[in-house]
């Protein structure tokens, strides 16, 4: 099946997409400009439109300003800064913090099509995990929430337990023995809760198949996807959504984040 790539905003100066922006995408992935307010509101209304690129050093189109709206307006998209490194404008990148981009783009980094894609990545799993975030942390355990941030920060990709004990700078023994004093699922489990609760972001969607969201977060297929749902859940993703996707995900993570009733988390002496 022919994956069909939702379009990337670019807020700026540009009437076209620039090649140094297609370059760092996916081939056949579309681009929308705009250059007036006007228009970037429009597109960002859109349902398909999920990341935007908001060009502040040429701020011809007032994109730090629509930048600003974005997340009480437009809280499905995410979001990219792209600055200059060489000229920095200090009450530019004040505005950028205060804006809570989910990722910056250097001017001078647009020549490194690798770097433009990690931008893009950046920001929309930092936005996926801001999204879900809020609804589980007060119920993750403590020792657990590392590698829950870590695998959320992650989602777009399949991680082993040894990828994610080095990250955390833990041997996995150590980062299993975390897991079970917590009460929690094995590490890889809770790695693989992390996917579906990114999953459930994508599947608010109505309008993303199944299978797009399936490829979007680097499952072998769409059928791999919805066996590991059903493996956690006990949901296909027609009952997932009919339940409230991030609200039913986030309740069943809470709930693998607690030790049954009757058997108390691992209590080790230090």
């Amino acid at each position: 099946m022919k994956r069909r790539y939702s379009p990337i905003l670019l807020v700026g100066r540009e009437t076209e997409a620039p090649g140094w922006l297609l370059a760092g995408l996916p081939a056949g992935a579309p681009v929308v400009c705009a250059t007036e307010e006007r228009g970037a509101r429009a597109a960002l209304r859109r349902p398909d439109v999920h990341v935007a690129i908001f060009d502040l050093h040429e701020d011809a189109s007032g994109s730090a300003a629509i930048l600003e709206d974005v997340p009480s307006q437009f809280p499905s998209v995410a979001t990219i800064g792209m600055a200059s490194r060489m000229r920095v404008n200090p009450e530019e990148l004040l505005r950028v913090a205060r804006a809570g981009v989910h990722a910056v783009l250097f001017e001078e980094d647009r020549r490194f099509p690798l770097l433009v894609r990690a931008a893009l990545t950046a920001a929309v799993t930092r936005h996926r995990g801001d999204r879900v975030w809020g609804a589980i942390a007060p119920e993750t355990p403590a020792r657990v929430r590392p590698l829950v941030a870590y695998g959320l920060k992650n989602s777009h990709q399949h991680l082993s337990v040894d990828v994610a004990a080095r990250a955390l700078g833990l041997h996995r023994k150590t980062l299993a023995e975390r897991c079970a004093v917590a009460g929690a699922p094995p590490p890889q489990q809770v790695l693989g809760w992390c996917r579906l609760l990114a999953a459930a972001i994508l599947l608010e969607d109505g309008g993303r198949a199944v299978d797009h969201v399936a490829f979007e977060l680097g499952f072998a297929s769409g059928a791999a996807f919805r066996n590991m749902l059903k493996r956690y859940t006990g949901l296909n993703p027609g009952e997932l959504r009919s339940r409230g996707t991030v609200k039913e995900l986030a309740r069943q993570f809470r709930t693998a984040m607690t030790p049954p009733a009757g058997q108390p988390a691992i209590v080790r002496a230090v």
